[in-house]
Formats: C-alpha cells, sequence, structure tokens
C-alpha cells in the first residue's frame, strides 16, 4: 500500500512539473519559433509616424539613408495641426545618426516583437473593420532581408509584420497578424529618444 501511494506521489508530481514547465515555456516563448533579427547592417529604414505623435511629436514620415559607413541622413516631415485643418503648417527636418543609434532601433523592434503571439483573427478580418493605422516601419539589411510592420489602433493593439529577402512587401493582406501592440513600447520609446537626442 505504500509502495502504491509513493508511485501516486511520485506521477503526480511528475504531472504537475511537466505542466509548470509548459505554461513556463508558453510564456517565455510566446511565438515559436522566435522572430530572429537579421545579424547584417541595417541600410536604411522608413517610418510613417501618420502625426498621431505616437513615435514623436508631430511626425509625419522619416526616411533613413546611409550616407557612409556608418552615418545615416535622415529626412523628416512634420506637421503641425494645432491651427487646425485648414492651417497645416509642414516643416522639415534633417540630421544624421550613427550606427549605434541604428542598432538601438533595429534591437528595441526585434525584442519587442517575441513579446508578442499570434492574434486568432486574420489580416482581411482586422482590416476588415477599418481600424486606425498609428504608425508603420520598413527596416531592410545589408543581407538583402527586411521587415515591413503596420500597427493599429484596436483592442488590445494589433500589428501586422511582413518579412523576407529582395523587395519589400507592403501588402498589408499577406502578412501576419500579432498582439498585443504594448510590447512595442520599448521601440516606441527608442524613436522617441532618437529624435528628441537629435532635435531637442
Amino acid at each position: 500500500m505504500v509502495a502504491e501511494n509513493s508511485k501516486a506521489i511520485v506521477v503526480a508530481t511528475i504531472i504537475i512539473v511537466g505542466i509548470s514547465a509548459a505554461v513556463f515555456l508558453s510564456i517565455s516563448s510566446p511565438n515559436n519559433p522566435p522572430i530572429n533579427q537579421p545579424s547584417s547592417e541595417v541600410i536604411s529604414l522608413k517610418i510613417c509616424g501618420n502625426s498621431s505623435d505616437i513615435l514623436y511629436p508631430e511626425l509625419a514620415e522619416a526616411s533613413f539613408v546611409i550616407l557612409e559607413p556608418g552615418s545615416w541622413l535622415v529626412t523628416a516631415q512634420f506637421v503641425d495641426d494645432s491651427a487646425g485643418s485648414e492651417g497645416l503648417e509642414i516643416y522639415d527636418r534633417n540630421f544624421t545618426v550613427t550606427s549605434d543609434d541604428m542598432n538601438s532601433i533595429s534591437d528595441a523592434l526585434y525584442e519587442g516583437l517575441n513579446l508578442t503571439h499570434s492574434s486568432e483573427g486574420s489580416a482581411s478580418t482586422l482590416l476588415g473593420q477599418s481600424p486606425s493605422i498609428w504608425y508603420d516601419i520598413e527596416i531592410t539589411y545589408a543581407d538583402g532581408s527586411w521587415i515591413y510592420i503596420a500597427t493599429f489602433q484596436t483592442d488590445p493593439g494589433h500589428i501586422i509584420i511582413n518579412s523576407g529577402i529582395g523587395t519589400p512587401d507592403r501588402n498589408l493582406l499577406s502578412g501576419a497578424v500579432l498582439e498585443p501592440l504594448s510590447a512595442l513600447d520599448t521601440f516606441v520609446s527608442a524613436i522617441h529618444a532618437l529624435f528628441s537626442t537629435y532635435l531637442g
């Protein structure tokens, strides 16, 4: 009788440990497999801020283009709509950034993406609800790879992601849907910090 009780305790313990491990893995690894960051250098970055103030106040769009090894030119356009839609003021700002700046943005993006999980809905279902787009971003790398993400003002906040090699594909219907958008908060902070550093 004692032996049978001992066997039951051992079996129960194994089951509990197995369940705990599965729960831990599902929490610590929301994506399976993870979204891997290219190891090669960023060669271009395009941002549409949509004048939403999410990435940086009044940022409409920005383009980062490599000038020479270790240096990128940023051409950014801003929209001041404080006077209303009929009194829009559009202005441009240019500045240069470093490899460290570019890497910090790419690192923050992939760190955030790996905190997301697949959404139950498809891209067509999400887009069929006509959600407001908050911002999008496209990064290309020296090895020919690229990633494109678009974010949406939904609950809990959705992301559509495309990635590949060759010509970037911005077709939202062909992308995968991830959530929650809050996983990209560190990425948003990295963009804001970059613009704040160079534009004051």
